[in-house]
C-alpha cells in the first residue's frame, strides 16, 4: 500500500499532517489527519443547547471561524436528522471557499 504524507500541514494554527493511503490501483484507500494539540473545546460545549454551537465556535480561533461554523452546523443538522437545501449547502461552500 502506497503512501503519501503531508506534513508539516500549513495554514492553520498548530502543527498537523495528512496521510492519504493508496490501493495498489492507486485509489484512496484510507486518510488520516492528525493534530497533536488537544485544545477541548468539547468541555465547555457540553450541556448548552446543540443550535447554539454553530454561532459560538466561530470564535473558537481567529484564524478559521468559517471552519468551526461549517463542522458544528453540519454536527447540528445531524443531531436533528436534517438535510440543508441545495442552495443552503452552496452558500455554505460559498462561504467556506471565500474564508
Amino acid at each position: 500500500m502506497k503512501e503519501i504524507r503531508i506534513e508539516p500541514v500549513t495554514r492553520l494554527e498548530g502543527h498537523a499532517k495528512i496521510v492519504i493511503f493508496l490501493d495498489d490501483k492507486g485509489n484512496v484507500d484510507d486518510t488520516y489527519f492528525q493534530i497533536v494539540e488537544l485544545r477541548g473545546f468539547e468541555e465547555f460545549c457540553k450541556g448548552r443547547p446543540v443550535e447554539e454551537l454553530p454561532r459560538i465556535l466561530t470564535r473558537l480561533c481567529g484564524v478559521c471561524p468559517w471552519a468551526h461554523h461549517i463542522a458544528s452546523a453540519k454536527a447540528t443538522d445531524g443531531v436533528f436528522g436534517v438535510e440543508p437545501p441545495p442552495a443552503g449547502k452552496k452558500l455554505r461552500e460559498m462561504g467556506y471557499c471565500a474564508h
